[in-house]
């Protein structure tokens, strides 16, 4: 059996302000406790010398991925713009008038 869905211009609207309240600040978040695990030397020891290069090299990498992340809900947010526009164009289109 075929589920009932309906989109509205509201739920659009709701998936927008869920990004902007929830996604965009938990991705902020979490760019943020990356530098929380910042190892200070000598942090690894002497053998691990070699490795600190490595894991600062992965921290700003994960760093780069959350702002890649960022930018793309951003976009979402945009083009859910234009979308919720138009879909509310054809909810106006599709009223029906009495005269």
């Amino acid at each position: 059996m075929a589920q009932d869905i309906h989109v509205t211009s509201k739920t659009i609207a709701d998936i927008q302000r869920n990004l902007r309240e929830y996604v965009i600040p938990g991705l902020e978040r979490l760019k943020t406790s990356v530098d929380s695990t910042d190892v200070p030397f000598p942090g690894f020891g002497t053998l691990g010398f070699v490795l600190i290069g490595k894991y600062d090299g992965v921290r700003d990498d994960v760093k780069n991925y959350v702002d890649d992340a960022i930018d793309t809900v951003v976009k979402w947010i945009d083009a859910l713009e234009t979308i919720k526009k138009n879909w509310r164009d054809a909810e106006d289109a599709s009223t029906v008038v009495y005269q």
